[in-house]
């Protein structure tokens, strides 16, 4: 019988329910389908319900289209290490227990920010940092990252900024925008974390063009690292 992990065994006819963590899961999972004709119709269905392309689960699993094409049309039975780099990146995590954090998720994020006295809204910098950082570090998390919607938050300026984020990060990674993306839209007027003009006019010239289209006038550098930051692809 299996148990949850970290849990002692269980004695005699106990009724309580077992639980597994998602590295099990995962292992299971990837077992049945080995064993099974082909997996092509479970990863078609995954990567479609996040809204992913075919090549955007190859450019994020470092597998060749072909090889995903192949193996979602059952015509190529994967190989196992290959099914590991696909169902990381569609959310199924094989790392060790110790090992294992928490999938980062903009939809995580919606109330990630906090209002003064005076009304103004600050986003929380250092959560939107880290999960940047995750982003750039392990960009086989991207797809459960940024691709589920975030629900809609009591901040407009956040709804815009994490809509902003995702199109940077999907631009950055060389894969499709969420769509979700597109059922936002920027502010009306401009804003910037910064108080004097000569510094607005500083952060609008360093800002993501993701960003500018949405009237963020954010530097990259308050959310990317120096060693991530890039400006984007421009899209038309």
């Amino acid at each position: 019988m299996l148990e949850e992990a970290g849990a002692s065994p269980s004695c005699g006819n106990s009724t309580e329910p077992v639980i597994l963590d998602d590295r099990i899961r995962a292992i299971l999972l990837v077992l049945m389908l080995t064993l099974s004709d082909s997996p092509a119709t479970w990863i078609r269905v995954e990567r479609t319900q996040l809204g992913m392309s075919t090549r955007d689960l190859a450019r994020l699993a470092g597998v060749a289209y072909p090889t995903i094409s192949r193996i979602e049309n059952g015509h190529e039975q994967p190989r196992w290490s290959t099914l590991q780099k696909i169902f990381v990146v569609l959310g199924y995590s094989f790392a060790p227990a110790t090992d294992e954090r928490e999938q980062p998720r903009l939809a995580d994020l919606s109330e990630a920010w906090s209002k003064d006295a005076t009304g103004g809204e600050h986003p929380d910098w250092t959560r939107l940092r880290a999960f940047a950082d995750r982003m750039t570090l392990q960009p086989e998390l991207i797809a459960r990252g940024i691709f589920p919607e975030p629900p809609r938050s009591r901040s407009v300026l956040m709804n815009v900024l994490l809509a902003a984020m995702a199109e940077k990060i999907a631009d950055d990674a060389g894969i499709t925008r969420p769509r979700w993306t597109r059922r936002r839209s920027g502010l009306q007027q401009p804003w910037s974390p910064a108080v004097r003009q000569s510094q607005r006019d500083a952060a609008a010239s360093t800002a993501p063009i993701q960003f500018i289209r949405r009237g963020l006038m954010i530097p990259a550098s308050t959310i990317w690292r120096e060693r991530s930051q890039k400006l984007g692809v421009q899209r038309t």
